[in-house]
């Protein structure tokens, strides 16, 4: 799924001219997209950047730096701060001659990895025989894709997100209002709830689940 979107954010970043030789990719990111981004920034000749909460799993860490991409740790923070890892990769490949902030969030290249081929794949792997996706959301990109793609095929197949408890995204889906109970906190933290997930259960819309989000039925 990860290496999907990498390497469609980045020829698509090639074809407009964002990225060029000797260009260094940005990104912020738990951990996964940042491995596919350090493959194919390896494979392409790119240097690669990755900005990552210290609480990540540290296979992760070791992984990106074996794959030779520089890892910068920070600290936990909410979206609004701007030492959130997200904002702080923004500002890295601002600072960066050629810099480029692949931005996984928010560039639609995610959402069309998915629904030109992931959900395609799936389509053909299954025969069409699908009842329901059933898929959390980190970026959105693949529930959004894959979600809108089946449903032209077959628009009774049941897209349904499965994300994990604190995530505001279950009231957008279900009653139209991007809110969570634990939001009501007079502190808002990262995590309002213990979970042992990383990188899914946001409380933000970002740009790719947005693009599917009239394909999720609950």
């Amino acid at each position: 799924s990860k290496d999907r979107i990498a390497k469609s954010i980045v020829l698509e970043a090639e074809a407009s001219g964002q990225l060029s030789a000797g260009g260094t990719i940005v990104e912020g990111t738990s951990g996964s997209t940042g491995i596919s981004l350090a493959q194919v920034a390896a494979a392409r000749g790119y240097r690669c950047v990755i900005v990552m909460p210290d609480d990540q799993a540290l296979e992760k860490r070791q992984l990106l730096a074996r794959l030779g991409a520089e890892v910068v740790l920070v600290r936990p923070a909410a979206i609004v701060n701007r030492d959130h890892y997200v904002n702080v990769a923004q500002r890295r490949a601002a600072e960066i001659p050629g810099g480029f902030f692949a931005n996984q969030f928010e560039n639609l290249a995610n959402f069309r990895a998915h629904f030109l081929h992931t959900g395609p794949e799936i389509w053909r792997q299954t025969a069409g025989a699908i009842d329901a996706f059933v898929m959390s959301a980190g970026t959105g990109g693949t529930i959004a894709g894959v979600g809108a793609f089946l449903k032209a095929e077959n628009p009774n197949i049941q897209v349904v997100l499965a994300d994990p408890q604190g995530s505001s995204l279950y009231h957008k889906v279900n009653d139209g209002v991007l809110y969570t109970h634990e939001q009501a906190e007079r502190r808002i933290r990262r995590h309002r709830d213990d979970t042992i997930t990383e990188g899914i259960g946001i409380d933000r819309l970002t740009a790719n689940f947005a693009a599917g989000l009239d394909f999720i039925d609950r």
